[in-house]
This record gives C-alpha cells, sequence and structure tokens, in this order.
C-alpha cells in the first residue's frame, strides 16, 4: 500500500469532519531529530490534486504542553462565521485541555498564538480521553486520572461551562480514563474506559452510570468505540501484550463479549470505525500491523505496510471514503487509500496467505436504480427503513408499466399469448397474419418462412422444399415396376432374354468344330491374366469412367439430392456413366437401393476377381 501524501512529524492527528484540513499535535514523549522539547499545533491542508507528496502546512501555533489527544468537532460548536471549521481541542499531558479556533489559525497570517480561544483547567493528570459530541458539537468530554470524567459546554468558548464531575465509585471504580467515546445516536451517553480495565457508560440526565463491565482477563484498556449502526454495542481493546483482542460488548448485557477478533499479536493502541460504512474498522498495534477488518465476519481485508516503528494515531478522513491518516513513531503522518492498496484483493503477494474477498463497500452501492425492461416495463429499486433489531439495510424493487407506444405493447402482449403455451399451430396463425400484414416484399417472404418452420413432422420439410421452389418427389404407385433396374438395364444395354435364350442354345447345338478348332481361353487362364494385367485393367477403368463433367447433369443431380430424391439422382448417376457417384448415393438411400444399384454394377464389372 503506498503512501500518497506524508509529513514529517511525530504527532497525534485530526481531521476537520468537513474541510480538507488535517492538525497535528506534538505527541507527549516524542522525540525528534534535534531533540526539542517545544509542543506545537499545526494545520495542513489535503490536497490531493497536486503531484506533490508533502503535505503543505498552512497554519502553526505553540502549544502549552505536548498532547494525549486531539479532537476537532463539527461545524455548529459555537455560533458565528467565525467559528464556520468548528472547534479544535487538545488533550495535554500538564491536565489542561486547550481549545484552538482553527479558522483563526488558518486566516491569522503568522499569528496563529492569537487563536487559542480556551484553557480548561479542571484535571490533575494527563488528559487522555477527549471528544466532541457529533450530535451536541459544543459538548465536550475530557476524562483523566483517578477516573474523573468532565463534560464541557463550548457554545461561549471565552466562559465554558463545566458540569459537575462525573466519577464511578466503589467496586466500578475506574483508574486513569486511557479513551472515551460519545455514543453515535444518544447524545446524554458516553462510555470511558480506564487503565484498570473497567469500562462505564454514563448516562448524563441522570449523572450516574447506566452500566460497567471489566474483563476478568484484562487488566488495563487502552481503548474504545461505539458501534456507528449498533447503538448498544462497543468494541474495547487492550494494549496489554497478554490479551491483544478486540472484544465487542453489548451493553444490555454484559456478563460476557459478543464476539472477538484476534488478529493481533501485542497490545492495540488505537482504533477507528470507518464513518461510512461499519463493517470496516481500523486498528494499530504494538505488533508493528495495521489492520482493516471486516467486522460481518471478523476477517482481515486489508494491512497498511510496516515500517520501522508501529503507528499510534488512526483517523478515517470523512470527505472522501477509503482515505485514512496514521501516525507513526517513525516521526511520519501518513495519507493512505484503502481503495488502491489491495482492500478487495484476495492476497498480498505469492505465497502470501489467501485473505477472503472483502464486499463492496457501501459507498461504492447504488442506493437507487432504475432500468427499462421489454414489454413497457420499468424496474425500480429503492432503500428502506431497517427493522428494529437488524444490522443490514434492504431493498424494495418495483415493477412499473410505462406504455408509450401502444402498438408495441399490443404486439409485445400477442406474441407473448403465442409462444405462452408453446403450440406450433397458434404460431403458424401469428406467422401468416403477420405476412398478410406486411407491407415488403422482403418482410413477407420472412414471415412466410417463419411459418414454414413450424409445421409438424414430414409435413415441414414438404412444405419448406416447396416454398423454397423445389418440386417433391412423388411417391410411386404400388403397381409400378422397378424404374432403377429398367434404367441400369436400358442404360448398360443388358437384355436378359437375350442372354439366357443364347446360354441354353450353345449348349443344344454341337459346335465341335468350331470350339477345337478356334480355341478360347479358359475362366482360370483370364483369371491369371487378370492378375498379371492388373494395373492395365484398372488405368482402363478409371479412363473408362473420366467422362468430362455437364453443368446441366450436375444440376439435376442436385435438385434430385435436395428434394430427397436418391432414385433419381442415381439414375442420372448412371445415365452419364458415373457410376462410383451412383454407389455414394444409393447408400445414403437406403438398403435397397443400395443392393440393386451394387447388383448392376457387379453385372456390368469386367473384372473377373469380382465374379468370385
Amino acid at each position: 500500500m503506498a503512501c500518497i501524501k506524508s509529513a514529517h512529524r511525530a504527532a497525534l492527528t485530526a481531521l476537520a469532519p468537513d474541510a480538507p484540513y488535517l492538525a497535528a499535535g506534538t505527541m507527549t514523549g516524542a522525540v525528534d531529530l534535534s531533540f526539542s522539547a517545544s509542543a506545537n499545533i499545526e494545520i495542513f491542508r489535503l490536497d490531493f490534486q497536486s503531484d506533490s507528496t508533502d503535505l503543505p502546512i498552512l497554519a502553526s501555533a505553540p502549544s502549552p504542553d505536548r498532547f494525549n489527544r486531539l479532537s476537532w468537532s463539527r461545524p455548529g460548536a459555537v455560533e458565528g462565521d467565525s467559528f464556520a471549521l468548528g472547534l479544535l481541542a487538545g488533550g495535554l499531558s500538564d491536565g489542561s485541555v486547550a481549545v484552538w479556533n482553527p479558522l483563526s489559525m488558518i486566516s491569522s497570517e503568522g499569528k496563529a498564538e492569537d487563536a487559542m480561544v480556551a484553557r480548561l483547567e479542571k484535571h490533575t493528570g494527563p488528559v487522555c480521553g477527549l471528544e466532541f459530541s457529533e450530535l451536541t458539537p459544543n459538548r465536550l468530554a475530557s476524562g483523566a486520572e483517578q477516573g474523573e470524567l468532565c463534560i464541557w459546554d463550548l457554545k461561549n468558548p471565552v466562559e465554558p461551562i463545566v458540569y459537575p464531575p462525573l466519577k464511578s465509585v466503589g467496586s466500578h471504580a475506574q483508574a486513569e480514563i486511557s479513551c472515551l467515546s460519545w455514543n453515535p445516536k444518544f447524545q446524554h451517553i458516553v462510555a470511558s474506559t480506564s487503565s484498570n480495565g473497567m469500562t462505564v457508560v454514563w448516562d448524563l440526565r441522570n449523572q450516574k452510570p447506566l452500566t460497567s463491565f471489566s474483563d476478568s482477563n484484562r487488566r488495563k484498556c487502552s481503548v474504545l468505540q461505539w458501534n456507528p449502526d449498533m447503538s448498544t454495542q462497543l468494541i474495547v481493546a487492550s494494549d496489554d501484550d497478554n490479551s491483544p483482542s478486540l472484544r465487542v460488548w453489548d451493553v444490555r448485557k454484559t456478563i460476557s463479549p459478543v464476539r472477538e477478533f484476534v488478529g493481533h499479536s501485542k497490545g492495540v493502541i488505537a482504533m477507528s470505525w470507518c464513518p461510512y460504512d461499519s463493517s470496516f474498522l481500523l486498528t494499530c498495534s504494538k505488533d508493528n500491523r495495521t489492520i482493516c477488518w471486516d467486522t460481518v465476519s471478523g476477517e482481515i481485508i486489508s494491512e497498511l505496510p510496516a515500517s520501522a516503528n508501529w503507528n499510534f494515531d488512526l483517523h478515517w478522513y470523512r470527505k472522501i471514503p477509503g482515505v485514512i491518516a496514521a501516525s507513526s513513531f517513525d516521526g511520519k503522518i501518513g495519507i493512505y487509500n484503502l481503495e488502491f492498496s489491495g482492500l478487495y484483493a484476495t492476497g498480498d503477494a505469492v505465497g502470501a496467505p489467501v485473505r477472503p474477498r472483502a464486499p463492496a463497500p457501501k459507498w461504492l452501492k447504488c442506493p437507487t436504480g432504475a432500468s427499462f425492461g421489454f414489454g413497457g416495463k420499468l424496474v425500480s429499486f429503492h432503500p428502506v427503513a431497517p427493522t428494529q433489531g437488524a444490522q443490514t439495510s434492504t431493498s424494495e424493487v418495483h415493477v412499473h408499466n410505462l406504455v408509450i407506444e401502444q402498438s408495441l405493447v399490443s404486439r409485445s402482449t400477442e406474441f407473448e399469448a403465442a409462444i405462452q403455451n408453446g403450440d406450433k399451430s397458434s404460431l403458424r396463425a401469428l406467422c401468416e397474419k403477420k405476412s398478410q400484414e406486411s407491407l415488403s416484399d422482403e418482410e413477407r417472404e420472412t414471415w412466410g418462412f417463419l411459418r414454414v418452420m413450424f409445421e409438424d413432422g414430414d409435413f415441414a420439410r414438404t412444405k419448406l422444399l416447396a416454398h423454397l421452389g423445389f418440386e417433391p418427389p412423388q411417391a410411386p404407385p404400388a403397381s409400378s415396376t422397378d424404374e432403377l433396374s429398367q434404367t441400369l438395364a436400358d442404360t448398360l444395354n443388358i437384355d436378359h432374354a437375350a442372354v439366357t435364350d443364347n446360354a441354353d442354345a450353345q449348349f443344344l447345338i454341337d459346335n465341335g468344330d468350331d470350339f477345337f478348332n478356334n480355341p478360347r481361353p479358359s475362366e482360370a487362364s483370364l483369371a491369371e491374366e487378370s492378375v498379371s494385367t492388373n494395373g492395365q485393367q484398372i488405368e482402363q477403368e478409371v479412363s473408362g469412367d473420366s467422362v468430362p463433367s455437364d453443368p446441366s447433369i450436375d444440376k439435376s443431380i442436385q435438385h434430385a439430392l435436395v428434394v430427397g430424391d436418391y432414385k433419381g439422382a442415381v439414375n442420372q448417376c448412371l445415365a452419364s456413366n458415373r457410376m462410383a457417384d451412383a454407389l455414394v448415393i444409393a447408400h445414403a438411400g437406403g438398403s435397397a437401393l443400395w443392393e440393386s444399384t451394387r447388383n448392376h454394377y457387379l453385372k456390368n464389372s469386367i473384372s473377373p476377381y469380382l465374379k468370385l
């Protein structure tokens, strides 16, 4: 995964909710190359149109102390155009909370130190829990040592109002508050977790804990986040290396966690839930891994590249889905785009474990749409409100009748009725009607051809031949003689009666003088002579059969084959002395035609070996 923008700072970050700005505050305990002990608050511009990879700095101001947490409110925390970018608050190591006007910092022209509008001093230890409310942006929650939680009203930042501090007691008492989070759907609910492993859900209307729970296997909790979609679920993680998993709790039943995400090998330092799609959760750990989770399946779907030192702060950028900001102990703030980082890939490299393909994020899904269908139909879909307790939203699909051309609808209805039962008679009637209504000869010919194709059985072939201009062969009457035998006899000039009579006459007449005085070779000698002159006979037969091709005869034979008149095709071949063609065609015409043609060929053959 490539880093698209960066700035060399060892700082905590906060992204402006509705503007392309990033705030960075020097982190507590960070050491830069100059070993400086100063602390600063800076604002960078997120300019993704620029080819430069460096984040341009817009404003910088000194801070009273270094930062443990940084939070940027939504616009509306303070009335007036001078606070159009909201408020920027930092939890400092000296126990105070510093508040700046980011718009004044950007437009101060070198006098950003005057942009601090308030410094809230109530805590006695480092302020590690700090967050503005999403629903009421003028409210700021802060938490520090001894489990003390303060709620500030910054509608007038010059004179801030602090509500009575909240503090749990007894067995549910918290130690140092390490993280806190406002409920995304109920403005009077806030949760805090502490270094002793105790998590408390506060009801601000009643100024007391709503519920509290702890994990017996954990001694310390480092970060927590509410589920953006399920208002009763939150996820808690620990920076304890012995318990690096992420556990989801339902505040309605805190006996045991609902589920657990296992992937890190060391303690988790920071996490951030995607504001666009709650199925994506980012976490970073001391094992030098920054993981993007699929909270539905609990699988790892993407991971930031490892650096020399691990990341300690993560945020999603609200203006562009899939863009995140990560701060590392390398002294670098990096901007990454998960959409170009293999978020939907099945594996990172050759030999790497195959990861499940992530579902499409919600920001890539089309919420509504429509498409035209056949027959004047319009299909549309739109989301519907999910039922109570459902985690996923659903959509409804509607089919509308949108009639623009009545003639098209009537033709479509007529066609659907014809093909509904698959009856060929209704299809023939439809084609006949269309043929009569056709305006051009070409269209009329097309519908006529289609009508023939829907005829039943063997009648379809006869109709097709007639439609194409061929005359189908007529079946011979039962009393008719074998035309083929007669044609062969006439073609070969064979007189069966004469042959029989001559043969009998030869044996009735004593022609010894002629037999003995004019001896003739015997059949055996003819066979021997045939073997010796086999090559010459073959050449004679081949040359005798080779006759010039007559186009008219070829056309007649082709016509007979097209209409299925194999007997007529054989007759044409015999008449033109094409014995080989006659045998091939007779083989396709049936056994009777084949035997008749073969017998006549053998009778006419002069090869003595065929008479064996």
